[in-house]
């Protein structure tokens, strides 16, 4: 099973927008099982992504609503929502943690033996807490379907048991992105291959730089 930690929302025609919430509908649409945890507002709009994550056939039973609205994740409330999960084989970080809650999400992937996948804004480093045998992803500052598509299948294929290398490989497949040259690498992760996308991202060894 995968589990997307993040925040989910709507927009206005009421269809799933931001990463967490097209990671996770694309990861059940290459097939897999998958929860969200995070949080919404309790007020009418974080009950209208939640019945949009339930039409898209993401789980969400340890997604918590925060009658202060939509803000940064709480590491408490996080730990919380993680222990109610039985199983996890890929926990997916789909927007930036501050490092104390990203702490207890490594912590849970460690404790399920889950592969990490964590994605930071297009700005960002890569944060310390995370290991080696993670997989970084620059998320780029356009294309949010795209990379979301790429992101879904490609923690679907980790799912599904696949080395890293090949997994993104195949999740880049059709997906329009495609090899890059090693003069356009500063730096790799998990996934051994290199790729640009359409648009000026440039997606290196699984982490994109905008």
């Amino acid at each position: 099973m995968i589990v997307v930690v993040g925040q989910p929302a709507v927009d206005e025609r009421g269809a799933l927008h931001g990463n967490a919430a097209l990671i996770a509908a694309a990861a059940v649409q290459a097939g897999a099982r998958v929860e969200l945890v995070g949080s919404v507002s309790a007020a009418d709009a974080g009950e209208a992504a939640a019945l949009a994550l339930g039409m898209a056939g993401v789980g969400h039973a340890a997604l918590l609503r925060d009658p202060a609205g939509v803000g940064h994740l709480d590491a408490n409330d996080l730990e919380l929502g993680l222990r109610y999960l039985p199983e996890c084989d890929v926990l997916v970080v789909a927007e930036p943690l501050a490092p104390d809650t990203l702490a207890v999400v490594v912590a849970a992937a460690a404790y399920h033996a889950a592969r990490l996948v964590v994605v930071i804004g297009a700005h960002d480093q890569p944060p310390a807490a995370v290991s080696d045998t993670a997989t970084v992803l620059r998320a780029p500052v356009e294309e949010e379907w795209a990379f979301a598509a790429v992101v879904g299948r490609y923690a679907a294929l980790l799912a599904d048991g696949q080395p890293a290398a090949a997994a993104w490989r195949s999740a880049l497949a059709g997906s329009g992105w495609q090899e890059a040259t090693g003069e356009d690498v500063d730096r790799g992760a998990a996934a051994e291959d290199a790729a640009t996308a359409e648009g000026g991202a440039t997606v290196e060894g699984g982490a994109i730089e905008a």
